[in-house]
């Protein structure tokens, strides 16, 4: 899971720069300080489905603009225990 908040705090930072923002910028449009969309972004802050949304929508996205992104994060994560079971 650490290697999946990793990746997904990458796509944040990507889709900030993409809309021009600081880490400074994005913690105000959200209400927050920037020392939390520096922990997003490193993977050391697990993050909600609410903030996402915050995030994206901050970031003048949508979660369907960004569901190729997504889509690419969870390939790679591994099979869940009950389609393992047979290994």
């Amino acid at each position: 899971m650490d290697d999946f908040n990793l990746s997904l705090g990458r796509l944040i930072a990507e889709w900030r720069r993409r809309s021009g923002m600081s880490q400074a910028a994005l913690a105000e449009a959200l209400g927050t300080q920037q020392a939390s969309i520096s922990k997003l972004e490193n993977g050391s802050k697990r993050i909600t489905v609410a903030e996402l949304s915050q995030v994206l929508c901050a970031c003048g996205l949508t979660l369907s603009a960004v569901g190729d992104d997504l889509d690419g994060l969870l390939a790679h994560e591994p099979q869940p225990l009950w389609e393992r079971i047979d290994e």
